[in-house]
């Protein structure tokens, strides 16, 4: 079962930031998943999971704000907000990379958002940054699926849900996703049999307890994220050795 580093090492330093990536590599994760966001002013995609953040007392939307603005709003450390072809260049190859789209874009907006993450991927890709076979999308928004099936067949899709779909993973079949990214709230035998009978890999999100970790073995996923990747491991191990 393969561990994904969940924003990181989440649990232990800054999510989303270049720090826990660094210290989920050396956890020794399979992957780092993060959360990316299009900033329209500056035109670049920032590493954020929420739209709003503190600025000057107020809760404002990240769009009202400029790059060097937002910047300002966090420390000025390595735990400092970050673009996402600067986590890209931090991971650089040493595991896969989940990068989690939050969009609800449509029509043009989509297709403005997808070009500028198209442009930046195969330049990383021709920098050696990155390998498209590492490099998974995935987004509750299933448009984004689709749209980046056609444009870089090369990278892996994923449909991200938080519910137990009456069809199970039949829903998957159109957007062309090789994988299912599914609530650990979600998690039934049922969903993961049909999702497996369809080719489909199954990997469950936010997995940190104990117990939760023991149903996902039991279940058979493919992997978890978590925030605690070094000890989710451990006890995946410890679990996996039990006779």
């Amino acid at each position: 079962m393969k561990i994904i580093a969940h924003r990181g090492a989440s649990g232990e330093f800054p999510e989303n930031s270049l720090l826990a990536f660094e210290q989920a590599i050396i956890q020794g994760c399979d992957g780092i998943e993060f959360d990316a966001q299009f900033h329209q002013a500056s035109g670049e995609f920032i590493l954020l999971h929420d739209s709003f953040v503190h600025y000057e007392g107020e809760l404002i939307h990240y769009n009202q704000l400029t790059l060097d603005q937002l910047i300002n709003t966090f420390d000025k450390t390595r735990a400092s907000l970050c673009t996402l072809k600067q986590a890209l260049e931090c991971i650089k190859n040493q595991c896969r990379i989940n990068i989690e789209l939050k969009t609800a874009a449509q029509g043009k907006q989509l297709a403005v958002e997808m070009q500028k993450l198209t442009e930046l991927l195969e330049q990383e890709k021709n920098h050696n940054i990155i390998n498209f076979k590492d490099i998974i999308i995935s987004s509750f928004n299933h448009h984004v699926l689709i749209k980046m099936a056609e444009q870089i067949p090369e990278i892996s899709t994923a449909a991200l849900i938080a519910s137990c779909p009456l069809d199970y993973a039949n829903f998957c079949q159109p957007l062309k996703v090789e994988m299912l990214n599914l609530s650990i709230e979600c998690l039934n035998t049922e969903i993961i049999a049909d999702a497996h009978s369809r080719g489909l890999q199954v990997w469950v999100y936010t997995v940190d307890h104990p117990e939760q970790i023991k149903r996902c073995v039991e279940y058979q996923v493919d992997g978890i994220f978590t925030n605690f990747p070094q000890r989710s491991r451990q006890i995946v191990t410890r679990l996996q050795g039990a006779p």
